[in-house]
């Protein structure tokens, strides 16, 4: 897959050909930085469902901010709790857990943070509904409290990568690099998947020298999970490469 996205350019066409969705119930919004174009493909852009594990790109951002650890690369013990997923079950650090998507570290640096301060933060964002009301460690997964369309990822996503979120330049810049799945000179491909309650989304950015583009995909049905998102995601995107 990486070879295929190495020299990846985003075209955004009048009449785009839809992704792929299969059998799952999918909606996707994909924005060019630099034209301003945006695509927009289903029906449920602006549906507000739970944002599930793509909440740790800014809960990664409030933990680094506030100091509830000393940077990406400290590690917080294992409980010892055996969780569904083996790659769950080991010491991490923010850099490693994001990217097996390790909840009990994010739960651990929930309650670090704490109700008051995530409160704050989640608000001052503009993070969807921004209601974390329902649980500390769990208002962003599903059933929780927090919700956020696939508009509005894409809305956060942009302030992202503009450095127009409430965070130092160093703390935002330290997420960027620690959710990069791809980066080769000046490309890079970075997401965060995310999967609860029957959904599963991908969202995150790609830049290939001085273009830019976000997106946010989101797929509903049996099935449904972050990885289904990210291989239709990956699958659509791939078409606007350039070799």
């Amino acid at each position: 897959m990486s070879k295929l996205l190495i020299l990846f350019i985003l075209i955004l066409p009048l009449f785009a050909v839809e992704p792929n969705f299969g059998k799952y119930d999918g909606s996707a919004v994909i924005l060019d930085l630099n034209s301003s174009k945006k695509i927009v493909f289903g029906s449920r852009a602006n549906e507000r469902v739970s944002p599930c594990s793509t909440f740790k790109i800014l809960s990664s951002m409030i933990a680094l901010e506030n100091r509830v650890v000393k940077d990406e690369d400290e590690v917080i013990k294992w409980d010892g709790i055996k969780r569904e997923y083996s790659a769950w079950n080991q010491d991490h650090t923010m850099r490693s857990a994001i990217a097996v998507s390790a909840i009990w570290f994010y739960q651990e640096l929930a309650s670090r943070i704490g109700e008051q301060r995530m409160k704050e933060y989640v608000k001052k964002v503009h993070y969807g509904n921004a209601d974390t009301s329902l649980a500390l460690t769990s208002f962003w997964l599903g059933g929780g409290s927090l919700k956020i369309s696939p508009s509005e990822q894409v809305d956060f996503l942009s302030r992202f990568v503009h450095n127009e979120l409430p965070f130092s330049l160093h703390t935002i810049q330290t997420v960027k690099e620690i959710m990069a799945l791809e980066k080769h000179n000046d490309y890079q491909l970075a997401g965060k998947t995310g999967s609860c309650g029957g959904i599963g989304w991908f969202v995150g950015f790609i830049k290939n020298h001085d273009n830019t583009t976000v997106f946010a995909f989101n797929i509903k049905g049996d099935g449904a999970n972050g990885a289904e998102a990210k291989r239709v995601a990956l699958e659509y995107l791939k078409r606007y490469k350039t070799t």
